[in-house]
């Protein structure tokens, strides 16, 4: 059976393992779960499918011979609104509706929307449910650790911090064993939808690559981007479930449904 050759953002997890945004690595592993075949890395240029995370762009590398090729996208994502994608390409989901007003002419007809990280819940079925036993988990994005926000935060009695460059299976068994999560990481708030937990999004620096992300995300749900917790406003005596506030369930097996009915036929 020949592997699907997908590509994924490396980072520096390409040379060190301790390196390794659980974010951009979730791709390898939801795809090889939903396809139930071998999957392995590979460059745009000779890559099958793109899928998790704000990589769209990438896809103008997806050449042969000097030619433009096609590509499957399942559940990839813009960057910026100003970004735009050829519709020669096989769009089987994207991750919002931002995404998919960037696919010129007939090429987002059909297409499903949702970030395939929401299917975590499905990877982790089976297994026991850690005991909830942190008030609070703390997840900033690689570019936020140790900030001082970071540092507030964890002057909350029963909080956590959630290492991103942890493994997979560490991020969510901790992220379970939460009753409240904020995070500046995206993936941090799209696997704790997906695992039940409420959460907020925290924004403590501008060095995020992407602000547009995080609306495209939540416009598969057809949700605006609910206000975020401003890392600069945070004392570190607050409740857990204050600084969350009013966290409103998303339709999460809506769109795991919706991407598991549109994934490539490979």
């Amino acid at each position: 059976m020949r592997p699907i050759r997908l590509y994924w953002w490396q980072g520096e997890g390409e040379h060190d393992a301790g390196r390794r945004n659980f974010g951009d690595y979730l791709s390898p592993l939801i795809v090889g779960m939903v396809s139930r075949r071998p999957v392995e890395y590979s460059p745009v240029e000779k890559a099958d499918l793109l899928a998790i995370g704000t990589i769209l762009k990438r896809q103008r590398k997806a050449r042969r011979f000097l030619l433009p090729r096609r590509l499957h996208i399942w559940g990839s994502g813009a960057g910026d609104s100003d970004e735009r994608f050829p519709s020669r390409h096989y769009y089987h989901a994207v991750r919002g509706r931002h995404t998919l007003a960037c696919i010129d002419g007939d090429g987002g007809r059909e297409v499903a929307l949702g970030d395939p990280g929401l299917l975590v819940a499905e990877y982790w079925s089976g297994r026991r449910r850690p005991d909830r036993r942190h008030s609070l988990g703390v997840i900033p994005h690689f570019v936020d650790q140790g900030s001082a926000a970071v540092e507030t935060l964890l002057q909350i009695r029963g909080a956590r911090l959630i290492n991103v460059f942890a493994p997979i299976d560490e991020v969510l068994s901790d992220v379970l064993s939460c009753a409240f999560v904020v995070s500046s990481s995206l993936h941090g708030l799209i696997v704790s939808d997906a695992l039940g937990v409420p959460n907020r999004r925290l924004v403590i620096s501008r060095n995020i690559r992407s602000d547009l992300k995080f609306a495209d995300y939540y416009s598969a749900f057809g949700l605006a981007e609910p206000p975020a917790l401003e890392g600069a406003s945070i004392r570190g005596n607050e409740g857990p479930e204050d600084l969350v506030g009013d966290y409103r369930k998303r339709d999460v097996d809506g769109l795991c449904a919706g991407l598991l009915r549109a994934f490539p036929p490979f």
